[in-house]
């Protein structure tokens, strides 16, 4: 498990910085986006990888020191070593339930909110209106917005396709992606940062939609800064 973890971190630090000094600040922003997800899953699958030729040289030699390992190791080494693995182990599973049940909890909120707001169709998402001061934001196909702000008319139309954009790109599975990464490999640090990438890729590409779509850059800069 330790052996995994340090060529996963190794993989996704190199590939992390390979992004930053590269890629980011390229306009090539659906490309970064396939590059962190693709990147993210080669790294977690790298350590399973094992080049056959190396297996091949060794196996021979593998074989023969089995049984003078059998002979050698005394079964009281692996006994000695189980509380300590035991202990680990445990602290691990105890903090990912834990992030894991934040997880459900984080889900549950987002319904808890569909459930009481008014809900109003809006091309292929549902608007979500809330009585507490939110900014616009997305959960799959629904968009959160603050009720009198709705109402009064005062969200610019950018806005609403700088959400809309999150909801046809489907941004939040890649999100819940990442989150559920964080739960099983919690003690990677890397993650972290991964997750601030990826989320700050998803706005490029909203930004890059809205001045597609009104083709005016400065006064989008102006309304949403």
């Amino acid at each position: 498990m330790i052996e995994y973890l340090i060529k996963s971190t190794v993989a996704i630090a190199l590939l992390l910085g390979l992004y930053y000094l590269l890629f980011e600040r390229e306009k090539m922003h659906r490309f970064n986006r396939f590059y962190l997800l693709g990147g993210l899953l080669f790294a977690l699958v790298l350590p399973f990888i094992s080049l056959p030729t190396v297996y091949n040289k060794t196996i021979l030699q593998d074989i023969t020191l089995i049984p003078l390992v059998l002979k050698q190791e005394p079964v009281t080494q692996q006994t000695n070593q189980n509380p300590l693995q035991l202990i680990v182990f445990s602290i691990y599973i105890i903090i990912a339930v834990a992030l894991l049940i934040r997880f459900f909890r984080n889900i549950a909120a987002f319904r808890s909110k569909i459930k009481s707001g008014k809900t109003i169709r809006y091309k292929n998402a549902v608007l979500v209106l809330l009585d507490e001061d939110v900014l616009p934001h997305t959960f799959l196909n629904y968009i959160f917005l603050n009720a009198e702000d709705y109402y009064s008319k005062t969200i610019e139309n950018e806005l609403y396709t700088h959400e809309i954009t999150h909801v046809n790109q489907k941004h939040t599975l890649d999100i819940i992606f990442i989150e559920l990464l964080k739960i099983v490999f919690w003690i990677n640090p890397l993650l972290y940062f991964y997750k601030k990438a990826i989320q700050l890729n998803h706005e490029f590409l909203a930004d890059e939609n809205v001045i597609k779509t009104y083709n005016h850059a400065a006064s989008y800069q102006n309304c949403c800064s």
